[in-house]
């Protein structure tokens, strides 16, 4: 079976300068969940449910009356459950049997305001010989750290 690379570069392709790129079931796999992790829920207007809610929280300030910590937490279960439901319903390829995520704030002597967010998938592969699943995954992936920056307030805990 064909995995072509995303983003597709339709114009260049229909121009002839380009063809498509082809790559293996696991970095199709991949590039599906960086898809949907950058995605921003709403955006998609032919299926509104697709991407992710890490965005939602995107320079969001905790409620009154909940402590920086336990908004953390909360966004954290919130951004957990969404990928793990996502990728159940778009990414059948693999069986998804954990998601982690761990959002490490950034020390506040540092000048940013943005949080990373570590995204890590476990599962097993649908196709074929039902192999191990993992995201990110070094093989695939030249750094191996699938981290995304979400702007958030820095403040004590």
């Amino acid at each position: 079976m064909n995995y072509y690379s995303i983003p597709l570069r339709v114009d260049q392709i229909m121009k002839g300068t380009q063809k498509f790129e082809e790559v293996d079931l696991r970095e199709s796999i991949h590039e599906n969940i960086r898809l949907i992790l950058k995605t921003f829920s709403l955006s998609y207007r032919f299926d509104p449910i697709f991407g992710c809610v890490m965005n939602k929280y995107h320079a969001s300030t905790p409620p009154q009356k909940k402590t920086e910590r336990v908004w953390r937490e909360t966004m954290r279960q919130s951004i957990q459950k969404n990928l793990k439901d996502m990728l159940q319903r778009y990414e059948t390829r693999i069986k998804v049997t954990d998601v982690i995520i761990d959002m490490r704030q950034p020390r506040i002597t540092e000048n940013t305001h943005f949080a990373k967010v570590k995204v890590q998938v476990v599962g097993q592969l649908t196709l074929g010989r039902k192999e191990k699943f993992q995201f990110p995954d070094s093989e695939i992936a030249d750094a191996a750290q699938e981290v995304f920056p979400l702007m958030i307030p820095v403040g004590k805990q």
